[in-house]
């Protein structure tokens, strides 16, 4: 298939991951971004797509998302972390893998972390994880020995070596208290079998029971590689950050649960924690407690940053004088730096030649948009945005609306 988005507003990253917006034309050849210029000729048997006054965004990156609890929508909203996880890991036991298209509809690109209690029901996950056309990485958490002999059937799967494949296979472990020995066996174990990201719960306060940074432990095992994404990161401190800084892992922030379920508190733009703001994705965690947006998520963390700045300017007595937390960076974690999450930031998270079709096309004459996208289209998108202003989604160069049950 070959589609050419033309005269649109194309949101194109520089090397400093600042955002150029640029009247242009993008050229799909396949799954692929073919070319970026300023007047293309549509090909043989091109399909055109007049964007005009539109908005050719990179697709959304959400890399933590517990993608199967849409049936407990209502439960969790006034609950914290303690019942919502036993509620949560009982009626997980009931899902059948016939559930996952429709608990998964509506997410192009995310991490989906997913407890296993039955082994019956790992593998049949996988083509209907396909079929829902979901871009993601199916990390199994728990350690039953029937845990390693499907994931070892899966890492063989031609499913997964397909280079087109939607569809990658990651790891999710939050075993901390195993002795040491067991837990270097299961990571070289998944690694050796091409994990292409290990996720892990890591709330200092919560869950380091033996009172030991869990980053600093891992770091201490050898096992802290570019390959972890650590979850929350809720009460890190600066010699955390200083460790997943220099082993170039990212965090996956989810503003909205994190603040929710007092699991917090939530760490883009903590001026405790030095360079934070570079290592940090996005995820919506618990769409069954919050909205499943990552726009909320966006907006939620830059103006609770906001607040807290405010909050000084009160202790000080002064008036408030510039704005230094930016909505550029509540985008790129959204974006390019939830593709460096998880190790696919040379495919998708911004636009460029060579890059994966996986866009979002936003109309700038809905009420919403109008005005805001002509004067700055990231600022209109974080902030004035909401799904009735989108007008198009591309996954891997294909209309959403040629997939299957992609969206509701």
């Amino acid at each position: 298939m070959t589609l050419l988005l033309k005269s649109g507003t194309v949101l194109i990253h520089n090397d400093e991951d600042n955002v150029v917006p640029t009247r242009a034309d993008v050229l799909l050849e396949g799954d692929r971004i073919s070319k970026i210029e300023a007047t293309i000729s549509p090909p043989p048997s091109c399909e055109v797509i007049d964007c005009t006054n539109k908005i050719v965004s990179p697709g959304f990156v959400d890399t933590h998302h517990h993608g199967w609890q849409s049936p407990f929508k209502g439960l969790f909203g006034d609950m914290d972390l303690l019942p919502y996880s036993a509620i949560t890991h009982a009626a997980g036991r009931e899902f059948t893998p016939e559930d996952i298209p429709k608990n998964t509809a509506g997410q192009p690109s995310l991490a989906l972390f997913r407890p296993a209690f039955d082994p019956s029901s790992r593998t049949p996950q996988f083509p209907l994880l396909r079929r829902a056309n979901l871009r993601s990485k199916f990390s199994v958490e728990t350690l039953p020995d029937w845990v390693i002999d499907t994931f070892e059937q899966l890492a063989s799967s031609k499913s997964l070596s397909d280079p087109q494949t939607r569809v990658q296979l990651g790891f999710g472990w939050d075993f901390y208290f195993l002795p040491k020995e067991d837990i270097e066996t299961v990571f070289r174990k998944v690694r050796s079998l091409g994990s292409k990201v290990i996720t892990s719960h890591f709330i200092r306060h919560l869950l380091d029971g033996d009172g030991n940074s869990l980053v600093a432990k891992f770091e201490d095992y050898g096992l802290l590689l570019d390959d972890m994404v650590f979850s929350h990161a809720g009460g890190a401190t600066a010699e955390d950050i200083k460790l997943i800084q220099e082993a170039s892992c990212l965090i996956s922030a989810t503003p909205n649960t994190e603040e929710a379920m007092q699991v917090g508190p939530t760490v883009p733009f903590r001026k405790e924690l030095p360079g934070i703001n570079q290592i940090c994705s996005l995820g919506v965690d618990c769409h069954s407690a919050t909205t499943s947006s990552l726009l909320s998520e966006m907006r939620l963390v830059l103006q609770m940053a906001r607040g807290r700045d405010s909050e000084q300017h009160i202790r000080l007595g002064r008036h408030p004088s510039g704005l230094s937390r930016k909505t550029l960076e509540v985008f790129n974690m959204g974006k390019i730096q939830g593709a460096r999450a998880l190790r696919m930031s040379q495919d998708i998270g911004s636009i460029s030649v060579g890059k994966k079709g996986d866009l979002v096309i936003f109309d700038v004459l809905t009420p919403g948009m109008y005005r805001a996208a002509h004067r700055d289209p990231v600022l209109a998108i974080v902030l004035h945005s909401n799904i009735r202003d989108v007008d198009t989604v591309f996954g891997m160069g294909r209309l959403g609306s040629e997939t299957e049950s992609s969206f509701p």
